[in-house]
């Protein structure tokens, strides 16, 4: 039996992150003549390409939406969003998401967020602005960074 002091069991422990793509299956009942680019499956980099395209952005928004509503709905007779025919306004109201971050790195980002005047949300809204508008890097240099965070430095 588990305690609140207790360790995590073995098998929860391991990689703090993981690089497997979320949200991949393909929708169905999606006019292929009309799709948008990353619609139907996942878009793919190519060496040299720019930021993301709006078109890009709403065909994998779009594909996600159908994913999530393919999947029951959380709670009987909850409202549910329809597929979006365009992307948010710039200025539409913020959507409140729920991430994981180890507590450590999550104390020590508070923490230096007080002293820079300002707070985590704030400055993780300025990361996800910057990381959206660049252009995509190299899958496997991604999965490289990615993995190499919680290597032990020797």
């Amino acid at each position: 039996m588990s305690t609140l002091n207790s360790p995590r069991p073995r098998a929860r422990r391991g990689r703090m992150v993981t690089t497997k793509p979320a949200m991949t299956r393909r929708p169905e009942g999606v006019d292929e003549e009309e799709a948008l680019p990353g619609e139907l499956e996942p878009l793919e980099w190519t060496a040299g390409r720019g930021p993301i395209t709006e078109e890009e952005a709403l065909g994998v928004l779009r594909r996600r939406r159908r994913n999530e509503l393919a999947q029951a709905p959380k709670r009987e007779g909850a409202k549910r969003a329809e597929v979006p025919s365009e992307l948010p306004a710039e200025q539409a109201r913020k959507t409140p998401v729920v991430n994981r971050f180890p507590p450590r790195y999550l104390a020590l980002a508070h923490a230096r967020a007080e002293v820079e005047g300002t707070n985590l949300t704030a400055i993780l809204e300025e990361m996800l602005v910057k990381y959206a508008t660049g252009a995509p890097t190299r899958p496997e240099t991604v999965r490289r960074r990615l993995l190499s965070l919680y290597s032990r430095k020797r």
